[in-house]
């Protein structure tokens, strides 16, 4: 009995993003209640860069967090990647999610049980943390990522058939405007609105126990994820006899294709996982792209060799007016 590729796919995905993340979790939350009894009250759960505690919390707050972070992360990625997978969607994209998802959670899982550790039979918290500790737990945790990166097989992401693209007349000096906007898709508001969530989650407590320095540079980072959630949620879009251009509601960031640049438009099928690892503004292997959520979009061939892709309802005609202006401009340069 034969089992097809994307099955095959689909259940490494799954053994390597789900089933061995929570198992090492589970573990290490299993070590941490066995060393509950032997540490004190209250530990060190955080160091300065000179190696000393500056951050306490009850010691059973750890096998929480293990459970939290290490579990719920993993869980959220493989929530992420499954559904695309089971539609017969394919590409690197899901084989790093899925590194990604046991790195995190042998991580987390080391750190928690790590933490534990040296501070077992102490009758106080531990005041230095071990040189060698972080580099331990992170080489074990990227060795763990290549692991789950070698066991999922290679499926790289393959172009679907797309539409054909309508037939817009368009005469010399007619001036005529397609308009259309488009939301991101519920998985981009999942994915990003974790992201900024746990964002905010790693940024609190630097903030109240670490120095000046670090605290800024996390209320930074959490500045920049919630400026880029605001400004991918909606795009306007827009084909004139300027060109194409996509601009975020909120104003920017503006994506603008000239005419005098357009080769050629058509209407394809868009996999935001599988051709660019993601939504937003997005570069890949094959080119630019505003992705926002899964399906058709109108990708513009630029006389340059470089492409933008944009997923928008109605690409049909966009891709056709985009067509009939670049015919039209090409007419005048004489092409």
């Amino acid at each position: 009995m034969t089992t097809d590729r994307p099955t095959v796919v689909r259940r490494r995905f799954t053994l390597v993003a789900l089933v061995i993340p929570v198992v090492v979790v589970v573990a290490s939350i299993a070590v941490q209640l066995v060393l509950l009894p032997q540490v004190p009250p209250t530990i060190a759960t955080h160091w300065g860069w000179t190696g000393r505690a500056n951050g306490f919390s009850p010691s059973w707050l750890m096998p929480l967090v293990t459970a939290l972070i290490g579990g719920a992360i993993p869980v959220a990625v493989f929530a992420l990647g499954v559904g695309g997978l089971r539609r017969g969607d394919h590409g690197s994209s899901y084989r790093l999610l899925g590194a990604v998802a046991v790195f995190i959670a042998v991580l987390v899982a080391g750190l928690g049980a790590a933490t534990l550790g040296i501070q077992t039979g102490r009758a106080d918290a531990a005041a230095v943390l071990p040189p060698l500790l972080l580099p331990g737990v992170m080489i074990a945790a990227l060795a763990a990522g290549a692991v789950g990166w070698a066991i999922q097989p290679h499926a790289p992401w393959r172009p679907t058939p797309g539409g054909t693209s309508a037939e817009v007349d368009v005469r010399p000096g007619e001036r005529v405007v397609w308009l259309q906007g488009v939301s991101l898709a519920r998985a981009g508001v999942v994915v990003l609105s974790v992201v900024t969530v746990i964002g905010v989650a790693a940024a609190v407590p630097v903030v109240l126990l670490a120095d000046p320095a670090a605290s800024w540079i996390s209320l930074g980072v959490v500045i920049v994820l919630a400026v880029l959630f605001a400004v991918t949620l909606r795009y306007h879009v827009r084909v004139d006899p300027e060109g194409l251009t996509a601009v975020s509601a909120a104003g920017w960031p503006r994506v603008h294709v000239p005419i005098d640049d357009v080769m050629s438009a058509e209407v394809v099928q868009v996999s935001p996982m599988g051709e660019f690892g993601g939504w937003g503004i997005r570069r890949s292997a094959q080119g630019r792209g505003v992705v926002l959520r899964t399906g058709e979009g109108v990708r513009v061939h630029r006389r340059d060799g470089q492409t933008l892709t944009v997923t928008v309802d109605d690409a049909a005609t966009a891709a056709g007016l985009l067509n009939a202006y670049a015919a039209l401009t090409a007419g005048r340069r004489g092409d």
